[in-house]
């Protein structure tokens, strides 16, 4: 999915009259979907690959290891790509709805499950980071991270959905 979908699935929901997004309203979609956008922020994950591309090598046995394990590239790409998934979700939410109390822990969805993908995956920006941790420590770790993502991601989507319909919201829209 996408972070910046799960910024427009919560705007809807933001819009929606209270307890209809699930089921009449739009985005008309149950809250684990806003979950999986959460969880999956492709944008990021797409640059991951692509930096990886660059800073990784790939032998004849099909064994894959980084070119310079103390890579600044490395430590830059995972540091700024967690930046980033904040950014995409921060200006989409702020374009297409009101800023809320609760879109601060919405913000660390995305950047959080960025960590975990790179936690899973071997010969990630996540093993420059962290190259000490062992294959069982970051799996665990990453699995426990992935299942308490999904549960916040599930129950805010479930906060918006009953939240009151903001006045300032319907005004922005009618103007337009």
């Amino acid at each position: 999915m996408s972070t910046l979908t799960y910024a427009a699935l919560t705007t809807r929901r933001e819009k929606a009259s209270p307890g209809t997004s699930r089921s009449s309203s739009s985005p008309g979609v149950k809250t684990y979907v806003d979950a999986f956008a959460a969880l999956v922020p492709a944008e990021v994950l797409s640059l991951h690959a692509l930096i990886i591309s660059y800073t990784t090598t790939t032998t004849a046995d099909k064994r894959t290891t980084i070119t310079d394990a103390g890579s600044p590239a490395l430590h830059m790409a995972f540091y700024g790509l967690i930046v980033i998934s904040i950014i995409l979700y921060v200006s989409a939410r702020i374009k297409g709805g009101q800023w809320d109390s609760w879109d601060y822990c919405r913000a660390l969805i995305p950047p959080l499950a960025f960590v975990g993908w790179t936690m899973l995956q071997r010969s990630t920006a996540f093993d420059a980071v962290w190259p000490a941790l062992s294959v069982e420590q970051r799996t665990t770790a990453a699995l426990l991270l992935s299942v308490l993502l999904a549960g916040a991601a599930s129950a805010l989507a479930f906060q918006v959905d009953k939240k009151p319909i903001n006045q300032m919201n319907i005004n922005k829209a009618a103007a337009k």
